[in-house]
């Protein structure tokens, strides 16, 4: 019997979990982070982003292939023993723990900054633990099902942007490569941070009934989530000037405030609201990650009680540390240097370790 036959997910469940979480924190700030180094050629640092990040989706689902019915955590401690499954539960735990801060903390700022200004951090702190604790108890099966809910009835949002089109300036797209590729290559590595959140295949791949459709699966997750970004990116770029844009923090959401309906103002208000639900699906899930991690090192099959933990310090941070936009615009470049290196450079060495470690056995039997 299957280790994790009762909480198994579907493909499309598990496309929507990577695809929402690959959008979650980037997709408002990340028109101004790329074209601050590739300036109007931003859409094509987007598509080499994706291309990589690609690549080491597919490195990581070959590697997973070597133990179909286990974690990363597994597959090291198969292949090098319980010390590097253990040294790897660490790693896994503390990366998904800062990631799931660093995303968390974001939210707050936003909610703080546009939905409710007047109410103190650590009340809307104690808000989010409530919808947190019910989603992040459940197993993956739930957060799948969270996913399919959240995305169906949010998928209509990237199409508002169409409706800005209509006052656009295509020639700040023009000419292409205008400053040569220098800048595009440069602004690459920002739009792969931007793509985060494929490394949870990870941890999600022996909860998936379909193994044979990962790769698929995968891929559409990431194409999805391009066409969002170029979307996003193409929109931003012909509605702003090429410096304009450079003056706003999240430019998708200064763009939505030229958005009017006779039947609705202020319609920023809104879509923010339920961009709430999508960036919930990016620290949930790395909550989850983070505490099976350290669940699985110590043995212990329920990962609720080390969630509760995890909550408490996260409620008990914010007693004596409030992060502001520029200190948590610093934690979320460090996450994507140390995203970079596990999501994308880690891939590929594991893979071929593990090829070689299993040439290496078949080697040692014959």
């Amino acid at each position: 019997m299957k280790k994790y036959a009762f909480n198994e997910i579907t493909t499309w469940q598990y496309v929507f979990l990577i695809f929402a979480s690959e959008i979650g924190i980037g997709v408002l700030p990340f028109p101004a982070s790329v074209t601050r180094y590739a300036g109007t050629d931003s859409w094509i640092s987007v598509i080499l982003g994706w291309v990589l990040i690609t690549a080491a989706s597919l490195a990581i689902i070959q590697a997973m292939k070597r133990c179909p019915d286990g974690t990363l955590l597994d597959l090291l401690t198969n292949y090098w023993g319980k010390w590097a499954g253990g040294a790897g539960a660490i790693f896994v735990a503390f990366y998904f723990a800062c990631f799931t801060y660093a995303c968390f903390s974001r939210t707050v700022i936003y909610v703080k900054a546009w939905l409710l200004p007047q109410t103190p951090e650590f009340m809307l702190v104690a808000l989010l633990m409530i919808p947190f604790w019910f989603i992040a108890r459940s197993g993956v099966r739930v957060h799948g099902r969270f996913a399919e809910f959240v995305v169906l009835i949010t998928c209509w949002m990237p199409l508002i942007f169409i409706d800005v089109l209509s006052d656009a300036e295509w020639l700040h797209l023009l000419p292409v490569l205008k400053e040569g590729w220098g800048r595009v290559l440069k602004g690459t590595p920002e739009m792969v941070f931007t793509f985060l959140g494929f490394e949870m295949t990870f941890i999600l791949y022996p909860f998936l009934q379909k193994k044979d459709r990962a790769a698929i699966g995968v891929i559409a997750a990431n194409t999805l989530a391009l066409l969002v970004y170029l979307l996003l990116d193409f929109t931003c770029q012909v509605f702003y000037s090429p410096d304009e844009i450079l003056q706003y923090n999240e430019p998708v959401i200064s763009l939505l405030k030229v958005v009017e309906f006779p039947f609705i103002e202020r319609f920023e208000i809104v879509f923010l609201a339920l961009y709430l639900l999508l960036i919930s699906l990016t620290w949930i899930p790395f909550t989850y990650c983070s505490v099976y991690a350290t669940s699985w090192m110590l043995g212990k099959p329920d990962h609720r009680p080390h969630l509760i933990v995890f909550l408490l310090l996260l409620v008990v941070s914010y007693i004596f540390y409030q992060p502001t936009f520029r200190e948590n615009d610093k934690m979320v470049g460090w996450m994507g240097k140390l995203g970079t290196g596990f999501a994308v450079v880690f891939p590929f060495v594991l893979w071929m370790l593990v090829a070689a470690a299993g040439r290496r056995r078949r080697t040692s039997v014959h």
